[in-house]
């Protein structure tokens, strides 16, 4: 479970003399420091399921037709629509304004090699996630389908999306066999990432996956999950060392794209 209040009490009080934007929120409201936080934490924790998708995907050897980065995000949509919490489908709308956010800050744009790379362009990745939404449950989710203009008679077809995920994974991926061993480990943030590393160890959703991942699971190996300054905003599996690691420079820029968000002016 995330916990956010517990998280912006005790980031509240502890905020050192850092720079601005991301790196420091002390200039928030504490209802605006809690939706950026809350849309932080929330778009880690698709990004560590869509990691973990990726683990699964290598250490169960699990077909994969099409682009796995696709399949890691049905996976990861799919991992929380079963909660059936509103938590998780917090979780899964804050992802997709996410992956429109990233989109337009790089302006839609796309060259011949983005489109032979192996990630679909990001509108795409957030519709995917919406479609997946309303075709589990359309009464539940087709507001938020309308308000991405996602067409009636497309949020029907969504059905058939949702259900041939929804088969293709409960054949393949077989809960119930616990003993996976998970090692967790936090490495400093350094001063400049200290916020960073601060509201993801508190939002506890590292552990929470791991533990997840323990009782769900019995995968071959130790796992390990490691937190680090990377250099660069990122979250990656190596199958080299079973490894997923969350670079907390990625928790900074999900806060940054929230700020930048409320900065706008409205008419945009």
């Amino acid at each position: 479970m995330i916990r956010l209040p517990a998280l912006i009490t005790v980031l509240f009080l502890s905020f050192c003399p850092l720079p601005a934007a991301a790196q420091d929120l002390s200039g928030l409201t504490k209802q605006e420091r809690a939706e950026t936080l809350r849309f932080a934490v929330n778009n880690s924790l698709f990004t560590l399921y869509h990691e973990v998708a990726h683990l699964l995907i290598d250490k169960l050897a699990l077909p994969v037709l099409g682009k796995e980065e696709d399949a890691a995000d049905n996976i990861a949509t799919w991992i929380l629509l079963k909660k059936n919490t509103p938590e998780a489908n917090q979780t899964l709308e804050d992802a997709a304004v996410g992956w429109v956010l990233t989109g337009q800050s790089y302006g839609d744009y796309f060259g011949g090699e983005d489109y032979a790379s192996g990630y679909s362009p990001d509108r795409h990745r957030a519709m995917q996630i919406i479609c997946l939404m309303v075709g589990a449950d359309r009464t539940a989710f087709r507001s938020i389908a309308s308000a991405y203009d996602i067409p009636s008679e497309r949020q029907h077809t969504c059905l058939f999306d949702y259900e041939l995920v929804n088969r293709s994974l409960d054949e393949l991926i077989a809960e119930g066999n616990s003993g996976t061993q998970v090692n967790v480990t936090y490495h400093d943030g350094g001063r400049r990432l200290r916020l960073a590393e601060r509201a993801f160890r508190g939002s506890g959703i590292f552990d929470d996956v791991a533990e997840e991942l323990r009782r769900a699971y019995r995968l071959e190996g130790r796992v390990r999950f490691t937190a680090r300054r990377c250099g660069e905003p990122n979250a990656f599996y190596d199958p080299a060392t079973t490894e997923i690691i969350f670079c907390y420079e990625l928790m900074q820029d999900f806060m940054q794209l929230h700020l930048d968000q409320r900065a706008e002016p409205s008419g945009n």
